[in-house]
């Protein structure tokens, strides 16, 4: 009997440490595959597919508009690049572009800053274009960019006002940053407007796990975010938490602007209007864009601006041309 129960509690144990060492390697592999998740894609190519894909004419943009390279030292090292156009402006409106693509991708944006007489500074997130950091954090260390090229804009190119915004992923790295500013610092932007923000780092993996709202809190999609993020935590140092945009909305001191894509199939609206919901400082605003997903300024760039404009104006960030 002895024996017996001793084998049993040998097998249990077997079966534990088995169990065990496969979810911390399950959860190195699932965390690998998120922070590397542009490795072996060409985000330079997939901006100018987006671009077409809109119908924009990428080529009447680079006619029009001759930018210069930019790029300033972030925080822990890593060294973000831009392309800044000038128009003359006393203001700059840093441009956060989305999830698998570059700065390009947000050209249409910088289009229409532009015709309005701002200058532009666009950069390449990390895990994008010419950013020599291969890894996406949703937003964790792609906020010390932003960070380190408005304090750039501010200290070294002279700005006297300077905005962010971000479209998607951009958005909730402008989220993510906004909430770990402090207002009136040379790193702090005068505003911020935050197009069609991701939700959530985990709350977003749940999504693409689950495959459906309804899936996004089963017991496989639990398992899956629960090793995955014990693994990142500890061995990466990256916590889903710090990503969390719905819950940081709620830390923000700074002017800032949501756009919700009523259409969104991406960045669904209900989730969306959650972070402008628990904006807590009082210089906020929210438009509502009749569009699919960051398609606003694209259906309706006069609409869009304009209500970008009242907005900045109601703050007192006006564009002094």
């Amino acid at each position: 009997m002895k024996k017996a129960v001793k084998g049993l509690i040998i097998a249990a144990g077997v079966i534990t440490t088995l169990a065990v060492g496969g979810s911390i390697v399950l959860g190195g592999v699932i965390a690998d595959k998120i922070l590397h998740q542009n490795d072996g894609k060409d985000t330079v190519d997939n901006s100018l597919k987006q671009l077409e894909l809109w119908g924009y004419d990428i080529d009447s943009f680079n006619n029009n508009y001759s930018g210069v390279e930019v790029s300033a030292p972030a925080a822990d090292g890593n060294v973000v690049p831009g392309t800044l156009f000038e128009e003359g402006s006393d203001m700059c409106a840093v441009l956060v572009h989305g999830a698998g693509g570059d700065r390009v991708s947000i050209y249409p944006l910088a289009e229409q800053y532009l015709m309005r007489g701002y200058d532009v500074i666009a950069i390449d997130q990390r895990g994008c274009g010419a950013n020599p950091d291969d890894r996406v954090t949703f937003g964790i260390n792609e906020s010390l960019d932003v960070a380190a090229m408005v304090e750039y804009a501010r200290t070294e190119l002279g700005y006297g006002k300077v905005i962010v915004h971000g479209q998607s992923m951009g958005a909730q790295t402008a989220v993510v940053y906004a909430a770990n500013v402090e207002r009136g610092a040379a790193d702090a932007a005068d505003a911020v407007i935050c197009d069609s923000p991701v939700p959530g780092m985990e709350l977003m993996l749940r999504l693409m796990f689950g495959e459906s709202v309804e899936n996004a809190y089963s017991p496989v999609t639990n398992y899956l975010i629960g090793t995955s993020k014990s693994f990142m935590k500890v061995f990466d140092r990256i916590d889903y938490d710090d990503a969390d945009t719905i819950a940081l909305a709620s830390e923000i001191d700074i002017p800032v602007m949501i756009v919700l894509s009523e259409r969104d199939e991406v960045c669904l609206p209900e989730y969306v209007q959650q972070v402008y919901d628990n904006i807590s400082v009082d210089e906020r605003a929210i438009y509502y864009a009749d569009s699919e997903h960051i398609e606003g300024v694209i259906d309706d760039p006069e609409g869009y601006m304009t209500s970008v404009e009242n907005f900045l104006s109601s703050v007192g960030v006006n564009n002094e041309t």
